[in-house]
């Protein structure tokens, strides 16, 4: 069993077990756009896996896997978490996908491609600020710098 059909079938239990604890959320309406976003991680994972079955890919030789990457990245979440509260969920949303994204990317790193990396981080931390504050309408941590 490769990689691809391990992923889609880890997240095809995670995505069961995320679904069955929502019952748990009182506000019917507060459990829609979690209740959707699991539901399509759930057929995306299916496909994924349905993918692995019926095109099977020849077995090449896999390169290990990165440990102190996914490490990185794992501290990097658990930063995010920490910092919501101090510096406010915009700011720390744009540093921490800029940091994920030059992580990502290191062996790519030029003033042109950082340029693009900030340029896109200001979009996506923009389009956050839609979603939440505007659209949605919903409260976001607020820290010492907004």
């Amino acid at each position: 069993m490769n990689r691809d059909a391990i992923v889609g079938l880890v997240c095809l239990v995670m995505s069961a077990v995320l679904y069955a604890t929502l019952g748990h959320i009182e506000e019917p309406r507060a459990a829609a756009f979690p209740r959707t976003i699991i539901i399509t991680m759930g057929a995306l994972s299916a496909l994924m896996l349905l993918q692995h079955l019926l095109f099977p890919k020849p077995q090449a030789k896999q390169s290990p896997f990165p440990w102190i990457r996914v490490g990185g990245l794992f501290v990097i979440i658990i930063v995010y978490l920490a910092l919501l509260e101090v510096v406010g969920f915009y700011l720390a949303s744009f540093l921490f996908f800029m940091t994920v994204v030059c992580i990502m990317g290191f062996k790519r790193l030029t003033v042109k491609q950082t340029v693009s990396w900030v340029l896109g981080s200001v979009i996506f931390t923009a389009i956050l600020f839609i979603l939440f504050s505007v659209l949605l309408e919903v409260q976001t941590p607020r820290g010492l710098l907004i």
